[in-house]
């Protein structure tokens, strides 16, 4: 029993270190889209484009799921891990567009595979009393990759080239394969599963969003994950440009996100249950809305810019992981769609965020990029305040 344990924990430690790989890979485009831009030879708007093709894999998290309940968890895990190193690979020897292009593709597609099937492992092999606790330490690796895995890529960047994190995110990849290929316990329900007949998620989303209170939070993610890609896309620009920061320095500024991202959860643990679920969403939402808003009158010096980023961060994540527990107890029976079609909405609004963010940036600046995130923050509150109304609820 005590080897399994030590199995297990290791397992999870490996893919863990495997989910901020996946991070890094995707996130670290942000902040450096100006040298890739220069050294692909194309328009910044080109890389940001690249981002939304990126970001449209989430809409393929639902499927992903269904194979990984039919073949297997560790089959579509090693599957997707496969995507990541051949990817990454590949950008880091082949400095085209085309590949990179293909590279985030496979990487966001990876990601979308890969996340639920280790959820719903974890959901079958640990108990209900510590199944948080476990979920909670994966998800570490998303706050992970700001505070650790952005900056060092930006050191790397500086150093070497904008090729260099790819294949070193290849080679380790490579490794985190063959450790989950022999460390990944066995699930003994795992052959039940997989000959489950489970039911299309087409059917659970036509079932799930004629709930009012659904469509209203779907619609709330989509508008505060396009407020957050059109600021996110240009930031690194954004500070390159107006205050002369290097790559290593736009890098470690994302420490600072990091932090916020972490202190916005911590919030939400502590927080959220008490002053309630969905009073929290319309505090922090309307205070994330006023964040972007403040953006033009921060851009005075480099510690206001920095203070009005941890601010907007820091209420985007409270309000969005908030939401998230309250998206799952919407529709009980249908938790797991109800999750997905929350995944995929939000992240067609992260596609809708990152093709508009480059141009509106090249047209209209920071005032732009402000006015756009901030009224979709707000569209999102009204979003929230239509769908659950009372009137609404009807006889609740």
């Amino acid at each position: 029993m005590a080897q399994t344990s030590r199995q297990f924990f290791g397992f999870i430690g490996i893919t863990t270190f495997t989910k901020l790989l996946m991070n890094v890979t995707r996130r670290m485009i942000y902040p450096f889209a100006p040298e890739f831009a220069r050294g692909l030879g194309v328009d910044l708007s080109a890389i940001t484009s690249v981002i939304a093709v990126n970001q449209a894999t989430a809409l393929l998290g639902p499927v992903g799921a269904s194979f990984a309940d039919r073949y297997g968890y560790k089959l579509l895990m090693l599957f997707a891990l496969g995507f990541l190193t051949i990817g990454t690979f590949a950008a880091g020897f082949i400095p085209l567009y085309s590949v990179l292009v293909v590279c985030l593709f496979l990487s966001g597609l990876c990601k979308s595979i890969f996340d639920p099937s280790l959820q719903a492992f974890i959901g079958e092999f640990v108990p209900i009393e510590q199944r948080g606790r476990v979920i909670g330490i994966t998800e570490l690796a998303w706050a992970g990759s700001t505070l650790l895995g952005i900056p060092v890529a930006g050191l790397i960047i500086e150093r070497f080239s904008w090729q260099t994190p790819f294949w070193i995110i290849g080679l380790l990849s490579l490794v985190c394969f063959g450790l989950i290929l022999k460390l990944m316990p066995k699930t003994p329900s795992k052959k039940k599963i997989s000959n489950q007949k489970t039911p299309s998620f087409l059917s659970n989303w036509k079932t799930i969003v004629q709930n009012r209170e659904v469509a209203g939070i779907l619609l709330f993610g989509f508008f505060m994950a396009l407020a957050s890609d059109t600021l996110f896309v240009i930031y690194g620009a954004w500070l390159e440009q107006s205050y002369g920061l290097s790559l290593a320095s736009i890098g470690f500024s994302t420490i600072l996100i990091g932090i916020s991202e972490m202190l916005g959860e911590g919030c939400t643990a502590f927080f959220s249950d008490r002053i309630g679920l969905k009073r929290s969403i319309l505090i922090g939402v309307s205070l994330c809305a006023g964040a972007y808003f403040l953006l033009p009158i921060l851009d005075t010096g480099l510690p206001h810019v920095l203070t009005g980023l941890f601010l907007i961060f820091f209420f985007f994540e409270f309000t969005y992981v908030t939401a998230m527990s309250l998206t799952t107890e919407l529709v009980p029976e249908l938790r797991a769609s109800t999750m997905s079609a929350f995944y995929a909405i939000g992240g067609l609004g992260r596609v809708a965020g990152a093709f508009a963010g480059g141009m509106i940036w090249s047209s209209y600046g920071l005032a732009g990029i402000s006015l756009i995130s901030g009224g979709s923050t707000l569209l999102a509150l009204v979003c929230i305040l239509i769908g659950f109304s009372k009137k609404q609820q009807g006889s609740k």
